[in-house]
């Protein structure tokens, strides 16, 4: 199946296939009204010529083997393609040529929001060169021609086509500064969406996100065969920090902390700053004694950490972890974890308490 984009491609395709047909209409009632210096066989040629290049540019489309090219769009192909036969059926059309010219018009707006300024000028050239060798083809076919009014057809033609090339790129700047306008309406959009779920100083999920994390465990633990636990996490003494080190100091600490836990937990698991010191550990899938084991180590691990900035410096841990209990909310659980926490604290800091 073709991605998105190809689909895109495929129904510009479709779409330019109709305008094709449509010209091919044209081309049959001038045929049926005696219009057309054609025979039947020339008419169904054309026919075939039209139907097959338009099956060829889907099929080349709908395989992907327009992906090979610079322009997967394969724009200037397609009206290099449609105005070579426009400019075929002119020279067969006698007192409509003027009425088919204007065809290659259309064409040109087919390609305003896809072509370059390069590429209009290239399709321009084309044109003139397709004009060029109409008019001398039909000179050596004897065609007498009125040449003020050639004159003046040639001009109104070029003129038309001239005007039309300018909407054109117009159309297409003004399609380029929407794009790049929306991809960067997109990056900032993420970037807010990022800012909203993640504290600022140490980059882990905000209180606000955690939040949205256990509703979303507590809705997989309520369906059963699914655990999570709840740890609460506390620095000890932490003000100690900002008073020896000052604020900054403090946050460089904090953002020392947050790595070591993010580097710890399991992919699965959530790392959260509720606030100051105080951080929140969502292990997925767990029990009290998985729980503690993990915490354990982190806590063990703390204290011979060397804090860079802070060669001296010497912390130590407090752990509440409580495990969701369902059918209870999950603010329950982490009052419960918090009850640990308080308790750990109570009992001398540097310690793991389940509850």
């Amino acid at each position: 199946m073709p991605s998105r984009h190809q689909l895109l491609r495929v129904r510009r395709i479709l779409l330019a296939s109709s305008a094709s047909l449509g010209y091919l209409l044209l081309c049959w009632l001038a045929f049926a009204g005696g219009f057309m210096q054609l025979t039947l066989a020339g008419m169904l040629l054309l026919t075939i010529a039209v139907v097959a290049s338009t099956a060829g540019f889907l099929a080349l489309t709908w395989f992907s083997f327009n992906l090979r090219f610079r322009d997967p769009s394969l724009t200037v192909p397609q009206m290099s393609w449609a105005i070579g036969v426009i400019f075929v059926s002119v020279y067969y059309a006698d007192s409509l040529r003027s009425l088919f010219l204007m065809m290659v018009l259309v064409v040109l707006m087919f390609g305003a929001f896809r072509l370059t300024l390069g590429g209009f000028v290239r399709i321009g050239v084309f044109t003139v060169g397709c004009y060029a060798v109409l008019m001398t083809a039909l000179l050596y076919r004897g065609v007498r021609f009125d040449w003020h009014v050639e004159a003046i057809r040639a001009l109104a033609f070029f003129v038309l086509t001239g005007g039309v090339s300018m909407l054109g790129l117009e159309m297409s700047r003004l399609r380029n500064i929407l794009q790049e306008r929306n991809r960067d309406l997109q990056v900032a959009l993420e970037r807010i969406q990022q800012l909203a779920i993640t504290d600022e100083l140490t980059g882990l999920y905000n209180r606000r996100f955690a939040n949205d994390i256990l509703d979303q465990q507590k809705a997989l633990a309520d369906r059963g065969t699914y655990d999570f636990v709840v740890c609460m996490l506390d620095l000890d003494f932490f003000k100690h920090v900002n008073d020896a080190y000052g604020h900054p100091g403090g946050d460089a600490v904090l953002c020392q902390l947050a790595k070591i836990l993010q580097r710890m937990v399991r992919d699965v698991d959530f790392v959260a700053r509720m606030g100051g010191e105080e951080f929140l550990l969502v292990l997925s899938n767990t029990n009290e004694a998985g729980a503690a084991y993990a915490m354990e180590r982190l806590r063990q691990a703390l204290k011979t950490t060397q804090w860079e900035g802070f060669p001296q410096l010497r912390l130590t841990l407090s752990v509440g972890i409580s495990r969701y209990v369902s059918p209870e909310p999950w603010q329950t659980t982490l009052q419960r974890s918090d009850s640990a926490l308080y308790q750990a604290k109570d009992s001398g800091r540097d310690r793991v308490v389940v509850l």
